[in-house]
């Protein structure tokens, strides 16, 4: 009997595994983009607001792009606001799937940030920007 029990609770598990999407696996430089669509998802209001505090650090990190330590602060400020959005996304599959891609390349630019390296990590976070633009149906967004 306990044999049972054990099996049927390790298929239980595995399948609520399975089930749940960890949006913090995965989110390296191997990401790989979608092919592009002409279907634009719509937002969540919370991604709204965490895409344009991402965009908001951008332009004030922008006055501040020779201040290593600042380049730093912000690393840490947007890779905190990319978690965020992990713990607060409520997406459809398929747009779950279409922002992914752009949140591992903000990473990506935000640990450039923090290692100093301004340049690359501006190009990876502008890429990620036009990248949920184009994704994305996000009203009033001024990239």
């Amino acid at each position: 009997m306990k044999i049972i029990i054990v099996t049927l609770l390790s298929f239980i598990m595995s399948f609520a595994y399975a089930q749940n999407h960890d949006h913090h696996a995965g989110h390296s430089k191997k990401i790989e983009k979608q092919a592009p669509s002409n279907k634009q998802f719509k937002p969540t209001d919370d991604l709204k607001v965490r895409m344009e505090k991402i965009l908001n650090h951008m332009k004030e990190l922008s006055k501040k792009k020779e201040d290593v330590k600042s380049v730093k602060v912000y690393g840490n400020k947007l890779t905190d606001t990319v978690n965020d959005i992990f713990k607060t996304c409520k997406l459809e599959p398929d747009a779950d799937a279409a922002i992914h891609p752009a949140l591992g390349l903000i990473l990506d630019g935000a640990e450039d940030f923090k290692n100093g390296k301004y340049e690359s990590g501006h190009k990876k976070i502008h890429e990620a920007l036009l990248d949920y633009e184009k994704l994305f149906k996000h009203e009033g967004w001024r990239h």
